[in-house]
């Protein structure tokens, strides 16, 4: 069970794109709270969007 709501961005869209697809996996990674100001390397790492992030939820979703 998901305890947030995405809505909108590229994330909803792919969601979207492969609801009726059968056997496919989508880790949604997004923004989940109010952003800030910053620099963006900052944000990213903050936010969890980063490439550590996204080599971190490839593997999870690929249980390596």
């Amino acid at each position: 069970m998901v305890s947030w709501i995405v809505e909108g961005g590229i994330g909803e869209a792919v969601c979207s794109a492969l609801s009726l697809v059968r056997d496919v996996v989508v880790k949604h990674l997004a923004v989940k709270r109010v952003p800030r100001s910053g620099k963006p390397e900052e944000l990213m790492s903050l936010f969890g969007i980063d490439s550590a992030c996204i080599v971190s939820a490839v593997k999870e979703v690929l249980k390596l």
